[in-house]
């Protein structure tokens, strides 16, 4: 049995709480919910399984998974580490095959956790039978499980001794795992499944786009998804005019041609013209789109999320908002401060703001601290949307 240990210090995967930005559809609520961070460690972190079960669905598609070695999926017996960790240490027990995993890669597999300091179990799934999904980067488990997941190999078994500040910290989980608890997992990898890129459709024949010149109709209520109109080898850019000022964004058509195409496609009928933004929230985001202003209206269809790694929002960035996987539709949010930068990527990014910045700091300055960001403290209104392409 192949057996090497490494170590890894806090980076990359560390997991920001924050609001879920809900959106879109017809029949979607526009309720934000807390998501796993320190201070809902015993609720929304007691276990990888329970964090893990509401990203499962967010996973991407990608490449066969490779089974894994049947006689790894016996609960296994955890060796406990001769002193507590002060960093995390992962050790790989079984060698796995395969590619490693990443970010942005969705792993299933299966885990047993226990005290480092006694061994006491406080949960696993083997004895329901049924492996997890964990997402890298987007789903909500504790910072050393996440990161004690890079380059796991499908077939393979890890132990991950985690020390208590990767782990719940000063508050603890439940009743077994107290605070400044160092813990420990044993997990068996049964496939990794590898992020796909998103990639552009066929251009759809100009008979079925909207004009370019600006002069089509106003429409707002569609049968369908956009037909896909752009050309991702040129450049986008809009002229957003509100009451407080003009925005200029740039679109990224390679990174999200989806999304670009819907949002370009949808202004061009001056969907977004004579809108009003109906959240803001202080430091955080200004949420658009929705002609309804009610927080549930939509262009009558919705389409597949094209997601960002970790790490990639900025103040500035634009993204789209859901109320769910795959339930984009034409509400969008513009980052205004470190906590909208600080999201995990379950939200397409499309575009970010070249100029403006003063007129995004006027939206952020009328935010409402309140009732989720709902109204803002002044009204405000997207006046036009411009398209140039060049």
């Amino acid at each position: 049995m192949m057996n090497r240990q490494v170590t890894r210090r806090l980076g990359l995967l560390a997991l920001a709480g924050s609001l879920v930005l809900a959106s879109c559809g017809d029949e979607a609520t526009d309720e934000a919910v807390a998501p796993a961070d320190a201070e809902s460690a015993e609720s929304a972190e007691e276990s990888p399984a329970e964090a893990a079960e509401d990203d499962a669905d967010a996973a991407t598609d990608s490449t066969e998974p490779v089974d894994i070695n049947p006689g790894a999926l016996t609960k296994p017996t955890v060796e406990l580490p001769a002193e507590l960790p002060d960093e995390l240490v992962v050790t790989e027990l079984i060698e796995g095959t395969g590619d490693p995993a990443g970010v942005g890669d969705t792993i299933e597999l299966h885990y047993l956790g226990v005290l480092t300091v006694e061994g006491t179990e406080f949960d696993n799934s083997y004895d329901a039978g049924q492996p997890i999904e964990v997402t890298l980067g987007t789903t909500g488990v504790i910072v050393g499980f996440a990161q004690g997941l890079l380059d796991v190999q499908a077939g393979g078994r890890y132990q991950l001794d985690i020390p208590a500040d990767l782990a719940y910290g000063d508050q603890g989980a439940g009743t077994v795992i107290k605070p400044g608890d160092a813990v420990t997992f044993v997990i068996d990898v049964v496939s990794v499944t590898k992020r796909v890129v998103p990639e552009a459709p066929p251009m759809a024949d100009p008979s079925e786009c909207p004009a370019t010149d600006g002069s089509e109709e106003q429409q707002r209520e569609f049968d369908e998804p956009q037909p896909f109109c752009i050309d991702v080898t040129k450049t986008y850019t809009a002229d957003i005019v509100t009451n407080f000022g003009d925005i200029e964004i740039e679109f990224d058509p390679v990174r999200a041609p989806l999304t670009v195409n819907n949002f370009v496609t949808l202004a061009r009928y001056h969907y977004f013209d004579d809108t009003e933004c109906h959240r803001a929230i202080p430091g955080f985001v200004v949420q658009c789109g929705d002609p309804t202003a009610t927080g549930t209206g939509g262009p009558g269809y919705q389409f597949a999320d094209e997601l960002p790694l970790p790490g990639e929002y900025e103040i500035g960035s634009i993204a789209m908002a859901n109320s769910g996987p795959d339930t984009n539709g034409s509400q969008f949010f513009i980052i205004t401060g470190p906590q909208g930068a600080a999201l995990p990527p379950q939200y397409s990014l499309f575009a970010e703001v070249t100029a403006g910045e003063t007129t995004v700091a006027e939206l952020d300055s009328v935010a409402n601290p309140d009732n989720n960001g709902v109204p803002p403290l002044e009204q405000i209104i997207i006046e036009s949307v411009t398209i140039t392409e060049s």
